[in-house]
């Protein structure tokens, strides 16, 4: 359902403010927004929760897996990064692999 405005004009920033949630308001947030701004966000919010349902566990849980809840998270931030790593050296190791396993020497940049 459509709302007017007095001049009988529509305008999709008035719409996405009535419609607040609605269809019009998503459509407007997806068809304006930075990609780069919404990875940052969705990644700190990743970490937060990643780190809350950590904090569910117990000490002794936790250590099991090497992490402390003094240190929980320093512990995510850091587990990020060496997956982070992992993904830029996994296809490397793929191509190496699927060489033969050449002896070529491969060096670290």
């Amino acid at each position: 359902m459509l709302s007017y405005l007095p001049d009988m004009k529509t305008s999709t920033a008035a719409l996405g403010r009535r419609c607040g949630d609605g269809l019009l308001g998503l459509w407007s947030r997806v068809f304006h927004r930075n990609a780069q701004a919404d990875e940052s966000w969705l990644e700190k919010r990743d970490m937060a929760v990643i780190t809350a349902t950590l904090m569910r566990l117990s000490e002794r849980q936790l250590s099991r897996i090497g992490m402390s809840r003094r240190t929980l998270a320093l512990d995510v931030e850091d587990l990020a990064a060496r997956a982070q790593r992992e993904l830029q050296v996994s296809p490397v190791v793929l191509e190496v692999v699927k060489s033969g396993g050449s002896r070529r020497v491969i060096r670290h940049e």
